[in-house]
């Protein structure tokens, strides 16, 4: 009998469900996420969505294998528990997704860090399939990363390491993020930090940019190509904070690719040579040139990543 499996990557802006059958989604939705309103109240929510996929397409609880979670935040997954959260889905700490996922399906339940299971996806399935050394730079809401070091799931004893690369100082004497650090790659970096620099930008009532109501990657390159002088400076500011973001993962890990992922890789061909002449130029890597690739699975990776980690049993 064939098995099926959900996979949840529940991001800032979005959640994405995916239906999986042998590494392949065959059915996936996406919805709005309300992570500042916490996990528990989308609870419902999400239960109707992962119910609709399974009626749409005739799977009962016999042909399902699990259900797996991919969370932005500190997870350990041998527990199954939240450990950390940083604005988004607060209460998430308190919330029990296991038995949640038990009370309603009765089937097995898997989780970890969304930049990991990232990682895992582009691993497996994506463009890391041909190497055991790799870094994922997720770039969103947030900036997420995550390792894989000689074909290892880099975790640590407190499941952050590799994680909080998004966390390592750009400037040291710079804004404090939200996390509590000074100068994070995040903080000067992630969609979340773009409309705060736009409003304290002086060159905001000529720009374009005043007039648009999101305030996002899609819209800041659109105005930077169309020769927006504030646009084509944060571009500018952005691009180089994610090159040197992903220089210190490289000295960090020692990948011998980098797989960019995130709606901001629609932009992937303003990107990815600009930050491949930085690597090339400033990463102390005698050995050769790391890749720097635009990931092919977006939206997918995250998904695949989880499924595969519930489906192989990925703790350890």
């Amino acid at each position: 009998m064939k098995k099926y499996s959900v996979g949840i990557d529940l991001g800032g802006t979005r959640v994405k469900l995916g239906l999986v059958a042998e590494g392949n989604i065959i059915s996936q939705k996406i919805i709005p996420a309300n992570s500042a309103n916490g996990l528990h109240i989308n609870l419902p929510t999400l239960q109707k969505e992962i119910n609709n996929l399974l009626f749409s397409n005739n799977i009962n609880e016999s042909n399902l294998n699990g259900i797996a979670l991919a969370f932005p935040g500190l997870v350990d997954p041998v527990s199954n528990k939240i450990l950390s959260t940083n604005q988004k889905y607060d209460d998430a700490i308190s919330v029990d997704m296991h038995a949640w996922v038990k009370q309603n399906w009765h089937t097995n339940f898997y989780m970890d860090n969304d930049a990991r299971m990232a990682a895992v996806g582009e691993w497996k399935f994506g463009e890391g399939k041909d190497t055991d050394n790799l870094v994922v730079m997720t770039i969103g809401t947030g900036i997420g990363t995550s390792a894989i070091i000689e074909g290892k799931l880099l975790r640590g004893k407190h499941f952050q390491a590799g994680v909080l690369g998004g966390h390592m100082s750009v400037k040291y004497n710079g804004r404090t993020c939200n996390c509590g650090n000074i100068g994070c790659a995040e903080a000067y970096g992630s969609s979340w930090s773009l409309k705060e620099r736009l409003m304290g930008s002086k060159e905001l009532e000529e720009s374009v940019l005043a007039k648009n109501d999101v305030h996002d990657f899609a819209n800041l390159f659109f105005a930077a190509k169309n020769n927006d002088i504030l646009a084509f400076r944060l571009r500018q500011e952005y691009l180089d904070v994610w090159s040197a973001t992903i220089i210190n993962l490289i000295h960090a890990y020692d990948p011998e690719i980098v797989v960019l992922g995130g709606g901001v890789m629609n932009s992937g061909e303003d990107i990815i040579p600009y930050i491949s002449s930085k690597v090339k130029a400033h990463a102390w890597t005698p050995w050769g040139n790391v890749k720097i690739k635009a990931s092919k699975l977006l939206n997918d990776a995250g998904i695949l990543g989880v499924v595969y980690c519930l489906e192989n049993k990925m703790q350890d």
